[in-house]
């Protein structure tokens, strides 16, 4: 949207590092030196992401682990101490602020049962992201929860990775012949593979590769992304950004959360309205379009980021930016038209 004309900076005025800043095309750069890798800028927008893991592989990652019956388990690096291995469902972000409201919205929509195992004193001496990070997701859980009127649980500490002779070593609570139980339990466990399965590292690295070469690919990082201004058949090109698409997808899930998430789009006022199309032009995810039909001006308000783009090429004054609830996701329909 920059390189557009927009004048967004939302990305650099939470940078807790200053490390990012605007080229002469207005696309953002990363100070490699001062970047702390504490992620805040993919939580903030979607221009950022990890070219390890996408936000759809993580989200993936959450509903494998609620699949298997178990809580997802979230934590930051700042919590991780050396000799502390974590259980295979916890999770470990650079930190917390780096999952966008839209996320956290998706993950309590599907019911997915998550907590933070997480000393949230350590935020405001973090290295990383400092008192930024703790505002930030304190933000997006705090609208997820309003959104979907469930909450993000917590526990005091993190799981950690199962131990063999634990129960032998430290029988506390633990006669030796259930000890001894538990540990045949186990040995069979190894004898079938199970669980050589569950907590071999290299199966680990293995899916950390597939994960990094499945982000890889569909950012396209190698060959870059090219937006075309019209496809043959008249159309702008759509752009669906991932926090739009994961909103809608809780909605999907659950219907009453439009009703609760507040969103930013644009709205045309058809009166002033004489079908010049100079926002269609200007708008850079195809919210704003030529109706493949009839040449007029189409909206598809799904699309629309809010970027104000539209509002400066218009040359009527005819558009403006409001704050509604995502109902309007639902009450147009995704379409209309000025004619």
């Amino acid at each position: 949207m920059r390189a557009q004309g927009a004048a967004c900076s939302r990305c650099a005025l939470a940078c807790p590092a200053e490390a990012i800043s605007f080229e002469d095309d207005g696309r953002p750069s990363i100070d490699a030196d001062a970047c702390t890798r504490c992620g805040i800028c993919l939580g903030i927008c979607d221009a950022f992401a990890s070219p390890r893991i996408t936000m759809d592989d993580l989200h993936e990652r959450f509903k494998r682990i609620a699949e298997r019956g178990e809580d997802v388990v979230v934590t930051c690096k700042e919590n991780i101490f050396p000799g502390l291995e974590p259980a295979a469902n916890v999770v470990v972000l650079p930190c917390l602020a780096s999952l966008s409201p839209e996320f956290w919205t998706l993950v309590l929509a599907e019911n997915i049962p998550v907590k933070l195992a997480a000393d949230l004193s350590y935020c405001a001496d973090c290295d990383r992201a400092g008192e930024m990070g703790e505002m930030l997701y304190t933000h997006a859980i705090e609208s997820a929860e309003a959104a979907t009127g469930r909450t993000v649980g917590s526990l005091d500490s993190i799981p950690e990775k199962e131990n063999l002779l634990k129960d032998m070593a430290n029988p506390v609570g633990v006669d030796r012949r259930s000890a001894f139980e538990n540990l045949v339990g186990d040995v069979g466990d190894i004898a079938s593979g199970k669980r050589r399965l569950r907590n071999s590292e290299v199966l680990h690295e293995f899916l950390e590769r597939r994960e990094k070469a499945r982000a890889q690919a569909r950012l396209n990082l190698s060959d870059g992304i090219d937006f075309e201004n019209f496809v043959p058949q008249g159309r702008t090109r759509k752009t669906m950004w991932p926090r739009r698409k994961m909103l809608l997808e809780a909605i999907n899930c659950d219907p009453s959360i439009a009703d609760h998430a507040s969103v930013t789009v644009s709205r045309t006022d058809c009166a002033l309205c004489t079908n010049l199309l100079a926002c269609a032009d200007a708008c850079p995810t195809g919210a704003r379009h030529r109706d493949s039909t009839t040449g007029q001006l189409a909206y598809d308000v799904r699309y629309c980021s809010g970027c104000g783009l539209c509002v400066a090429a218009c040359p009527e004054g005819a558009i403006e930016l409001v704050e509604a609830t995502a109902a309007v996701f639902l009450d147009s329909e995704g379409e209309g038209t000025c004619n």
